[in-house]
């Protein structure tokens, strides 16, 4: 498949240690779109073999400067009731 797509060969040295979009958004609690939204914006370093393949980002990106900002302005923007608004799970209907 990659002779066919032109890709080159799978070499698991060449990038050091990667790990998977979710799993680099647990570790500093955010969601997996928070984590995709920053891959896109360049703040996180992830790449993609392929469109439509899984991002990958490097561990030791998640220690920079750059990240750590990007993370803490995400959390910046949660609502103040955080805890309580992720775990209500009663459905609110408008006018009952």
């Amino acid at each position: 498949m990659r002779e066919r797509l032109g890709l080159p060969e799978y070499d698991p040295t060449a990038r050091g240690v990667m790990i998977s979009l979710a799993k680099a958004a647990e570790q500093p609690g955010i969601s997996v779109g928070s984590a995709k939204s920053l891959a896109i914006k360049g703040i996180l370093p992830a790449t993609q073999a392929m469109p439509g393949a899984q991002w990958l980002v490097p561990v030791d990106a998640l220690n920079s400067e750059a990240v750590r900002i990007g993370v803490q302005r995400v959390i910046a923007r949660r609502p103040k009731l955080y805890e309580e608004y992720q775990y209500d799970r009663l459905i609110r209907l408008p006018g009952l």
